[in-house]
């Protein structure tokens, strides 16, 4: 996973130079314009906070987690010059010792551009739900993500992106009245490359 990441921070910090030769016109966004979005890239397990659990708060390694992976398809539409809103379908999953987990997550982002052109910057927010399974069970949650970019186009509609973030993932048994059942709320850290195609 180490070469994967290296080999995806090394080809964002050379496409500038390549940027400086480029004689494509950035796209300036307004109302209306779209982008397509392919992500992929490995997922690590951050914290699972366990309030009913001696031990509330596990971190990375504690979790007994080990690193998965991350996909999802994203559509946005920009709503100004800045903002744009959309939904993104993705697949997470993630070993412990044992057990295969897997996430289905589907949610509403919004993504702010404070920095246009051939570079970019993009801060997303997202807030939807996750279809969760894990050993013999599965259970509908709630999702909320965040996550921070840079982005590189050396065309004018084609780009790429490396992002970082987190999804925290709760299972919250509001209406259950038996003492061992355990509530649980998990965070993972997805680090995505992504191609992105953007137009009018």
């Amino acid at each position: 996973m180490k070469r994967i990441l290296v080999l995806m921070i090394l080809i964002l910090l050379i496409l500038p130079i390549f940027a400086a030769e480029s004689d494509a016109k950035p796209l300036e966004y307004e109302k209306g314009s779209q982008m397509f979005t392919f992500r992929f890239g490995p997922v690590v397990p951050a914290f699972m906070f366990r309030p009913n659990q001696e031990d509330q708060l596990l971190t990375f390694g504690d979790t007994h987690f080990k690193t998965g992976g991350y996909g999802a398809i994203r559509y946005q539409g920009f709503l100004s010059s800045y903002l744009a809103l959309g939904g993104e379908l993705g697949y997470t999953f993630a070993y412990d010792q044992s057990y295969l987990f897997t996430s289905v997550p589907f949610q509403v982002k919004a993504t702010y551009l404070p920095v246009q052109g051939t570079v970019e910057l993009p801060l997303s927010l997202g807030l939807g739900f996750a279809y969760n399974s894990y050993e013999e069970t599965s259970f509908m949650s709630l999702l909320a993500t965040a996550e921070a970019g840079v982005s590189f186009y050396w065309t004018e509609n084609w780009g790429v992106t490396l992002s970082a973030g987190v999804q925290v993932i709760p299972e919250l048994l509001l209406f259950s009245d038996n003492p061992n059942d355990q509530e649980t709320v998990m965070g993972f850290m997805p680090i995505t490359f992504s191609l992105s195609y953007r137009g009018e």
